[in-house]
């Protein structure tokens, strides 16, 4: 192992479980943060995409590992990303989702890193009682991220002993190119002159897709609603759909890549999510295309849009329809006032400047990879 000279850039790993839904972006985006760096990111799952590695900074592997690899004590998944760094061992370790983070955890007893970085995407990051037991036994220089308030909070209930560990970093969103109504319609089979609700998602129980159709069977008018992503659920949803007598105006758009580029086609954006829903990174999505939002008051997404869209109570149908018409019967004045208000907000907390510029600030990070000019 060589020696890290004193003129060397600051060593950057980042470990992702995988690069499906939102975690090419986030990749892309920790990574960015640390443009002045030498950056190394990891995907632990997933085939090797060389178009994917040509977006985000620094080198790129792809371990290709098997799911029972990531089960126990995660040695292969270990010895693996050990043997990655041998050679030049990193500053900084940017672990996402806990597998991840308890590999880098591995690492830091075995090896002399500077910080270890866990970020917290989801509810429950230290649910499980042995997570949580074996946090009073990391290093000093293992620290948190919770990508909104909710999550943070939910986690220092459980383990108010990380107080001083545990830090708030929203997710952001970059600029996009934005498909016109038209042609967004178009891509995505939802017919034109229609009123569109449309959600984008995986189709997982705690996104209550199952909820969104039947508050939306109550909205008696010639509106359709539209589902961009796929998932398990695909079949039960169609069935509850036709059960309900919608089926005719319930469009299933399969998945997407880059669905934010087709955010036109909706004239509301809905996110029915139940409480499990820690952050919803579509909701940016939403207020960058200035698309109005209807959105549930689960924690997490309530969070993100503050009053900048309209809010029903999490699993609650028929609220959920009476503000799917409320949404719908804003005049246009009413609807560009509130989107704009969502911009703003956008903008003054969610944007990739302002993520990178908070997560180089923070003192562990500081200590060992400063911004350079």
């Amino acid at each position: 192992m060589a020696e890290k000279q004193p003129d060397e850039k600051p060593r950057i790993l980042q470990i992702c479980h995988d690069y499906k839904g939102p975690f090419r972006t986030v990749a892309r985006q920790y990574a960015g943060s640390f443009s002045d760096c030498e950056v190394k990111t990891v995907f632990l799952r997933g085939p090797p995409s060389s178009e994917l590695a040509s977006t985000i900074h620094g080198d790129v592997e792809f371990l290709t590992l098997p799911p029972g690899s990531l089960r126990g004590l995660k040695l292969e998944p270990y010895r693996r990303v050990k043997e990655i760094i041998a050679d030049e061992l990193p500053d900084v370790i940017l672990a996402h989702r806990y597998k991840p983070f308890f590999i880098a955890l591995l690492l830091n007893y075995k090896l002399k890193i500077g910080a270890v970085i866990g970020v917290m995407h989801e509810f429950g990051f230290l649910g499980r009682v042995l997570r949580s037991f074996f946090s009073r036994f990391w290093k000093e220089n293992v620290q948190l991220i919770g990508v909104s308030q909710p999550v943070c909070q939910a986690l220092l209930e459980q383990a108010p002993h990380l107080q001083s560990r545990v830090h708030l970093l929203p997710h952001a969103i970059e600029a996009a190119t934005l498909r016109d109504p038209v042609s967004a319609r178009h891509e995505l089979g939802i017919p034109l002159g229609s009123y569109c609700y449309g959600t984008v998602g995986r189709l997982v129980r705690k996104k209550d897709h199952r909820l969104l159709i039947e508050a939306f069977a109550g909205v008696h008018d010639d509106s359709v609603l539209a589902f961009v992503g796929d998932g398990e659920l695909m079949p039960e949803l169609k069935m509850l759909a036709k059960k309900l007598g919608v089926q005719d105006r319930v469009v299933f758009c399969g998945a997407k890549d880059e669905a934010r580029r087709l955010m036109k086609a909706f004239d509301a954006f809905v996110l029915p999510s139940t409480s499990e829903e820690a952050f919803g990174l579509v909701l940016l999505e939403a207020m960058a295309a200035q698309v109005p939002i209807v959105c549930s008051d689960a924690p997490g997404p309530a969070s993100v849009i503050g009053d900048t869209g309209l809010l029903f109570e999490c699993g609650n149908a028929r609220d959920l329809t009476w503000q799917l018409e409320a949404v719908r019967a804003l005049t246009k004045p009413n609807s560009d006032e509130m989107t704009q208000r969502a911009l703003d907000r956008l903008g003054a907390k969610f944007s990739v400047s302002s993520m990178a510029q908070k997560i180089r600030s923070l003192p562990q990070i500081e200590q060992y990879a400063p911004v350079t000019d």
